[in-house]
């Protein structure tokens, strides 16, 4: 029996944001623009984008679901449980302003965010708040239920004001999270990491982004896909939140194929790499992705377009700007008589 089968690759990012230039060509994009169908929509992020798929929102309990990834071995358990992401972070102060530089830029490392995580844990022993760090990037505070802050996803920090984001409190908080963020920045200020760092050139992790407070009951999303594949740690964990088979990233979509278990439907792959040279702002390693992407993941979807291993193909290419949607189906006969009359499009013409 013959199985039709979708793909649909998010790739935010392939778009230069103002500062990047766009200094390579991707080739297969550009041939699939010109023989599909494209939309615009309203720009965003990456994680928007993703949180969008699973019929959710940036105030869906981020923690919770981010941590299903770091411990998978908790997503059939705890959900009643109430978590605040506690992200390392580089506060840059200014005269009228505080600009947040996260994971990206700071780039800590294992040995160094355990050692603040025990400075940490020992200063607040008394409260009972510990903070865990099962990877470098992302730390975890369990909170009681009624004691949840309204805060701002790390990634719409970008270009904010740190002032006028931090933690708020509701009417049945009982921790000023607010003052909280400052206790922990006088408390990482002259912490031993951070004069290492400093004494090498390095930016300090002098605070932490509490952020994303909620459990999993609070989880309203779903899913539409049969499979999810990605490295990402947001869209491992809505994968496991909505009890969805996942895969982590292979090296390109030729590899994901041959695995037996591509054999459905409908799948979504998450492709995050233009994202986080963007977010570090490194110029030099940005094009690279890009040209890895068109020849690992773009091509060879062309390619299985062309050879009927696929049946359809969704790109969604989300930045701060606009959103380009590119829908792509099995390359028939009325497909290759249009793409000789086509005008010739590019990614830089969205640019």
């Amino acid at each position: 029996m013959h199985t039709t089968r979708h793909i649909t690759l998010l790739i935010a990012d392939l778009i230069p944001p103002p500062g990047f230039a766009m200094p390579v060509a991707m080739p297969a994009l550009d041939g699939l623009l010109t023989a599909s169908h494209t939309k615009l929509t309203a720009g965003c992020t990456l994680e928007d984008a993703l949180l969008a798929e699973f019929g959710t929102d940036g105030y869906a309990p981020i923690a919770a679901i981010t941590r299903l990834a770091d411990y998978p071995e908790t997503s059939t358990v705890g959900r009643e449980k109430t978590w605040l992401r506690a992200d390392p972070v580089h506060f840059a102060i200014s005269r009228d302003n505080m600009q947040l530089f996260d994971s990206h830029v700071v780039k800590p490392t294992e040995s160094e965010i355990q050692a603040i995580a025990e400075a940490l844990n020992t200063h607040f022993v008394d409260e009972g708040l510990v903070v865990h760090y099962p990877n470098a990037a992302r730390g975890y505070l369990q909170i009681k239920t009624n004691d949840v802050p309204i805060t701002t996803p790390i990634w719409a920090m970008g270009n904010a004001s740190v002032f006028d984001n931090l933690p708020r409190i509701t009417t049945k908080s009982r921790t000023n999270w607010r003052a909280r963020t400052n206790e922990i920045q006088m408390l990482l200020h002259d912490h031993p990491v951070n004069l290492a760092r400093e004494a090498a050139g390095v930016v300090p992790i002098n605070g932490l982004w509490l952020w994303g407070g909620g459990s999993l009951n609070n989880f309203d999303g779903g899913c539409e896909y049969e499979h999810v594949v990605a490295r990402l740690a947001l869209a491992r964990g809505l994968a496991a939140a909505c009890d969805c088979p996942q895969t982590t990233l292979p090296v390109s979509l030729e590899a994901w194929l041959a695995n037996p278990a591509a054999k459905v439907t409908n799948t979504l792959v998450v492709l995050h790499t233009a994202s986080r040279e963007i977010r570090a702002q490194d110029r030099a390693l940005w094009p690279i992705e890009l040209a890895n992407i068109d020849r690992d993941w773009i091509a060879p979807a062309i390619a299985a377009l062309n050879n009927g291993t696929l049946n359809s193909l969704t790109i969604v290419i989300p930045n701060e700007a606009k959103t380009l949607i590119i829908e792509a189906r099995a390359n028939s006969l009325i497909t290759r008589i249009k793409r000789l009359f086509a005008s010739k499009k590019s990614i830089r013409d969205f640019a």
